[in-house]
């Protein structure tokens, strides 16, 4: 029996309807960009540069890819499951050596990750936090919080 072409357009029609209540429910809801804080992971990187001398030349160097040294327990980085000694490879398909973001990512924004974990690419997607407190002097210890989670706890 052969199907009617409209089944695969309502298909797909019904599809685009529910993926926004699908993501905002994941997010907490959705809010404007202007009133979203800076997003957060919940993680500390650390990188590295290989430096290279040349002969009547500056040096050439070449920077690692982050590698994640904390993941904060309950941060959105811990539950997408990113883990100690994974290297951030790629964020939102930008290779972040070659062709880093230049986007400002915001709390509840949904972003790709590609890690790499013992010799494999392993692909997450975290929904970035908000920092609590939001506004801290430079050393003061904060949290990454998931979008929606209760503030101080």
């Amino acid at each position: 029996m052969r199907r009617s072409p409209s089944v695969p357009i309502l298909l797909a029609a019904l599809a685009a309807l529910l993926l926004p209540a699908a993501l905002a429910a994941q997010t907490g809801g959705s809010t404007p960009a202007a009133s979203r804080p800076p997003g957060c992971r919940g993680v500390t990187n650390n990188s590295s540069t290989y430096r290279l001398a040349r002969e009547g030349g500056p040096p050439v160097e070449f920077p690692s890819y982050p590698q994640i040294e904390v993941v904060q327990p309950g941060s959105p980085a811990a539950l997408a499951g990113m883990k100690p000694g994974d290297l951030t490879i790629l964020q939102d398909g930008h290779d972040l050596i070659a062709n880093p973001p230049k986007k400002t990512y915001l709390a509840g924004d949904t972003v790709q990750f590609v890690i790499r974990r013992e010799g494999r690419e392993i692909p997450l997607t975290v929904v970035l936090g908000r920092w609590d407190p939001p506004d801290a002097p430079e050393g003061a210890p904060r949290v990454c919080r998931p979008v929606g989670a209760a503030a101080g706890g």
